[in-house]
């Protein structure tokens, strides 16, 4: 009996090869590569242009002004790309007091508006401090906010004549970057 079953099961897999629909084609078979891919020569790169380096020297004092109007530029430019990191939900927003949300003491301080000018400059002085690291950028950003010297050496722990040498050495770096 064993020999049958296996017999006519042969039968029935060759007959479900046939079936229209169900032949076994060509290119059902074990893939051949007939030929490479070959990629064309790549033309030649040609360099861009040279830019020359400035002969006009930027002031120290002219680099602090343009850093601070950079960073009070970048806080003032929209950010496009913000909300889609804002977390959204269906429930209402939290309900404020009216103590808490209308403090007389608050003082509304007056937004800044970038000048047109102020906008095209700025990539290129925030380009000047880039190679920061992380706690003289935040001296710098704090600067921005007209934070004085002594509250930035209470946020970094240290007195406010370190804080007022790290933010010259930090305006000391931009300039030097500025200029070469």
């Amino acid at each position: 009996m064993p020999k049958i079953r296996k017999a006519r099961q042969k039968k029935t897999a060759q007959v479900e090869q046939l079936r229209p629909g169900r032949a076994v084609l060509p290119e059902d078979g074990p893939r051949r590569v007939h030929n490479r891919i070959r990629l064309h020569a790549q033309p030649a790169r040609r360099r861009g242009p040279r830019i020359a380096p400035s002969t006009v020297r930027i002031p120290r004092s002219e680099i602090e002004t343009r850093l601070m109007t950079a960073m009070k530029t970048l806080r003032a430019v929209p950010d496009k790309e913000r909300r889609f990191l804002i977390v959204r939900s269906s429930s209402p927003d939290y309900v404020r007091e009216y103590i808490d949300a209308y403090d007389p003491d608050d003082e509304a301080m007056p937004r800044f508006k970038p000048t047109p000018a102020d906008v095209s400059d700025y990539l290129t002085a925030l380009s000047w401090v880039r190679h920061l690291d992380k706690a003289a950028w935040r001296i710098l950003w704090w600067r921005s906010f007209d934070v004085s010297f002594g509250l930035i050496g209470k946020k970094i722990g240290r007195s406010d004549e370190t804080a007022r040498k790290r933010y010259e050495t930090a305006i000391t770096d931009a300039w030097i970057a500025a200029n070469t």
